[in-house]
């Protein structure tokens, strides 16, 4: 496989090809009120978007207007589907996931680029970050993933699912749920279903977006909320404190061989408090942390989300930090 780079929406995109270069299937149907609708279905691979080009020109070519585009795809490569992307919010198009079809990864992009955007019920449309043509998170991986939430911001995706975008790994999936959909502008169709989708992020659009957040561990044992609550909850109200941004970063520690990945934003007495997901040089998770710093920024107490236990660092003079004592 090859990576290439292309300049799209103004931000350089590193290819990344998830499955096998297998070309999706391409098929074009014409209504009775004489508007083409193009089916895209299977792996995105190279050469999809010529194919999409050519089948709006055969439609153009011959008087009819190429009004949407169904999806059906579990992803493939990120670069096909920014560019699929470009097409679909250039011709306006509305886009499409329909009864128990699936849009994922790349597709995602695809799907938010449409004018008006519908999903059915039982439709399932989810979101990972981005992973080199091994698989593999690295620098140029974490570029694109940032590139990726860029775009996705261009395109009208809210704050709270690019942070989710951004801090899964690309060895999982997270399907959003009916809500988020619904925050993105999406049309819902068919009927509701009684079970949620197989997703933790499931509820999080029913937490108020600027409700405080209490990280400490009483909170947690008392009502214990999902990590995908806690990372919404911080991503909005980031995003809130940033004009609209939420700030988002990444350290590598080759030293450690480890990679954080997080959010940042402020409590309401002004300290910092981060959201961050540690990994290894396989991509992966080692921790899952929340933490609160003091006001000089220089002593911070980390609460380990899943084993549910404090730790207090202390930074150097190098920006450093070192575990001083167990809470």
């Amino acid at each position: 496989m090859r990576r290439r780079s292309i300049a799209v929406l103004g931000l350089i995109w590193i290819s990344w090809v998830e499955c096998p270069a297998t070309a999706a299937d391409l098929k074009s149907a014409v209504l009775k009120d004489g508007r083409v609708v193009i089916s895209i279905s299977g792996d995105i691979a190279e050469g999809d978007t010529d194919a999409f080009k050519a089948a709006i020109k055969v439609a153009n070519d011959t008087g009819k207007f190429v009004s949407s585009v169904r999806l059906n795809s579990p992803g493939g490569s990120l670069l096909e589907g920014v560019q699929l992307a470009e097409v679909v919010k250039f011709a306006k198009m509305a886009t499409n996931v329909g009864q128990g079809a699936t849009c994922a990864s790349a597709c995602f992009l695809v799907f938010a680029a449409g004018e008006t955007k519908f999903a059915n019920y039982t439709a399932r449309i989810g979101v990972h970050g981005a992973s080199d043509h091994e698989g593999h998170e690295t620098t140029q991986s974490g570029a694109a993933t940032v590139s990726m939430a860029r775009i996705a911001k261009e395109l009208g995706v809210p704050a709270a699912i690019i942070g989710r975008m951004v801090v899964t790994p690309p060895n999982e999936m997270v399907w959003l749920s009916p809500a988020d959909l619904l925050s993105m502008g999406t049309t819902m169709v068919g009927k509701p279903s009684q079970i949620p989708p197989s997703s933790a992020g499931a509820s999080i659009q029913q937490l108020p977006a600027d409700a405080p957040i209490d990280l400490s561990p009483k909170a947690k044992a008392s009502a214990p909320p999902t990590w995908d609550e806690i990372v919404d909850k911080a991503v909005a109200a980031s995003a809130k404190q940033n004009d609209g941004k939420a700030k988002f970063f990444r350290v590598c520690q080759p030293e450690n061989k480890t990679c954080n990945t997080g959010v940042s934003l402020r409590a309401s007495d002004g300290t910092d408090i981060i959201v961050k997901v540690t990994k290894d040089a396989k991509d992966k998770i080692v921790i899952r942390e929340t933490c609160t710093f003091n006001v000089a920024g220089d002593i911070r107490v980390c609460l380990d989300w899943d084993r549910n236990i404090t730790h207090r660092d202390m930074q150097n003079a190098k920006g450093d930090w070192y575990k001083v004592s167990d809470d």
